[in-house]
Formats: structure tokens, sequence, C-alpha cells
């Protein structure tokens, strides 16, 4: 094993994200019509009018959401690798005239893969499974069951705005005897997200995503004033 030394140049993309996600919110924030209330968020749903071009500009959030939330835990968890398999690295170079020499530069080649793997390959369930495996811990079990519904429900979103997909929703609810129908599908797809949009907003899902305070819904609420988080 040999140091090989390499410049790069590396963009923390979730920071920009960040920057741009204020922006849209500010954006979102002026179509609202409020002009004399000074924070439309500490504003109840049903106040607030129900429009259809606030629809793209809420999927957009989602995204921002998702990529931001996603992109600071890899980016954390491949740091962490990366220091450690420095520091086998340059164990490994130490020892290399040990018996234990091929055990370390096998050790060193599966970390340095399976940093790649977290780096390359997306997915939110996903980097939750690495970072049980890798750091023993369990991202679900580190917030309250609230916040982790309102976690999976942006990953919902995501990936359905993502890719374009449409968005089904049924009017009325179905019951197992509809098991295996399309829309019994799309219901059990977006499940979660249901129950935590009924929780929070006063109008119908369908509707939800006409309000300029939208995305306040997954992030909780105190007493009917909504709060938003970065």
């Amino acid at each position: 094993m040999e140091r090989n030394q390499f410049t790069f140049m590396q963009m923390n993309t979730p920071s920009h994200l960040l920057y741009a996600y204020d922006e849209l919110a500010l954006t979102i924030k002026k179509k609202a019509r409020m002009p004399d209330v000074d924070n439309i968020f500490s504003v109840s749903y049903d106040k607030h009018e129900l429009s259809g071009e606030f629809i793209g500009l809420n999927l957009a959030l989602m995204n921002m959401n998702a990529a931001i939330l996603e992109g600071s835990l890899r980016s954390l968890l491949c740091e962490v690798i990366q220091r450690n398999s420095e520091s086998l690295g340059e164990h490994s170079i130490a020892n290399s005239a040990e018996s234990e020499y091929l055990i370390l530069t096998r050790s060193y080649d599966l970390l340095k893969r399976f940093q790649e793997d977290v780096e390359f390959q997306g997915g939110w369930d996903k980097l939750k499974r690495q970072y049980k495996e890798y750091l023993g811990v369990n991202l679900d079990s580190i917030l309250d069951k609230e916040k982790t519904s309102a976690i999976n429900s942006i990953f919902t979103l995501r990936n359905i705005a993502a890719h374009g997909t449409s968005y089904i929703i049924p009017k009325d609810t179905l019951t197992d005897d509809d098991k295996g129908t399309y829309l019994f599908k799309w219901q059990s797809k977006t499940q979660s997200l249901t129950v935590y949009t009924k929780k929070n907003i006063s109008v119908r899902r369908a509707y939800s995503f006409n309000t300029p305070v939208f995305r306040m819904s997954l992030y909780g609420s105190d007493k009917g004033t909504y709060r938003m988080y970065f």
C-alpha cells in the first residue's frame, strides 16, 4: 500500500440548497398576499387563501428539504468513514512487514468501497441502514414518532416529485377489500403522508398543496402556531 496524494475541490450542496430554500420561502411569503401579517407562518391554515400557484413551489421546497437533510447526513457519514480509512491506511503502511498486513489492506479496501457506496448510491432508507450498520445509530429512534413521521412524509413527496410522477389521491378511503387495486396501492404508498397531513392541516390533502404554509405541517405545531425549522 502506498500513499496517494490527490487534489480536488468540494462543493457542499446542502449549504447552497439551504440558501435557495430561504429564497423560495420568501417568494411564497410574498405570494401569500397578507401584507399586514409579519409572519404568515403564525396564521392558521384555514385563514390562508388556497391557490394552485403554490403547488409547484411547495413540491420544490419538499425536494430541497429532503436533499438538505439526506445530503447533510450523507456528508457527515462519509467524513467519518474517510477519517477512519485514513487512520487504517496509515496503520497498514506502518505494519507492512507484519503478518496482519494483508488483513489490514483488505479491510481498507472494503472500507473504501463502503464509502463509495454511501457517497454514490442515494436513497433515504439505504442511508438509514448504513448509519445503523457502521455507526450503530438508528436514525428513526433518535426523534419522536411525530418527527419521524414528518421526515418520512418529506421523502414520500420527494420520491414522487423528483421523478415528475403524477400524484394519485383516492377521493374515498379504500378498505382491505380493495387490496391489489391501482388506487389502493397509491393509498398505501402515501399512508404516512395522509395521516400526518390530516392531523396538522384543516383542509383535505388534495388541497393541502395549495396553501402557502403547506410545508409547515411537516414540522409540527404548537397550539395552532406553525413553526419553520431549517
